[in-house]
């Protein structure tokens, strides 16, 4: 972090997202479009699904924001906006994020990053059950609601089939029985170096 500002570092961490986004429609639905939903809380973890549902949205998917907290990352909120994604607030109109993810072909999780506490609280608690069973389900850095220095998973989160993590696996991501909940771990190396 003292090396690279964080602003770049969020452009790669959803450039990752956003290719392994592409590589996941292109695989399971022969095409690079489609309809994404990006679940995003209000910190980084949601900037860079944000920014990454932005990247994809310019590429050519349907993307739609939801957002999940009483304010959203700025700059992350900003790309979607600029790039003419559809914005939801979950507090707001919990019906209309419900018939998003019933429709979404692939979801980005962001809804909370590492320095997040087990389990979801309103309204992300209530999406869960409305991702539709045919949603790829890809989480920005760990599946939200686990307790990211445990393989704990009996607090209420989101299981992804695909994780996009950054620098190195997170507990979470390889003990069990957090793992399953994880799916595919991808590790993206954003430039942070490791000592």
């Amino acid at each position: 972090m003292r090396h690279v500002s964080e602003a770049r570092l969020m452009a790669r961490a959803a450039d990752a997202v956003a290719a392994e986004c592409e590589a996941i429609l292109h695989t399971r639905f022969g095409r690079t479009s489609g309809n994404v939903v990006v679940l995003a809380g209000t910190g980084n973890n949601g900037g860079d699904a944000m920014l990454a549902g932005a990247r994809l949205h310019y590429r050519g998917t349907e993307t739609t924001v939801v957002l999940v907290g009483p304010h959203a990352h700025d700059m992350g909120l900003g790309e979607c906006l600029a790039a003419g994604a559809g914005i939801i607030d979950a507090a707001e109109d919990v019906a209309a994020a419900h018939a998003a993810l019933e429709t979404a072909d692939l979801v980005i999780d962001g809804i909370v990053g590492i320095s997040g506490s087990p389990g979801l609280r309103p309204p992300a608690d209530t999406l869960l059950a409305a991702i539709a069973p045919q949603s790829v389900v890809v989480a920005v850095d760990l599946p939200s609601g686990l307790d990211v220095d445990s393989g704990q998973a009996d607090a209420p989160h989101i299981t992804a089939d695909v994780t996009v993590t950054f620098t190195a696996p997170k507990p979470c991501l390889v003990l069990k029985p957090a793992r399953a909940s994880a799916g595919r771990v991808v590790v993206a190396n954003v430039g942070v170096l490791r000592s």
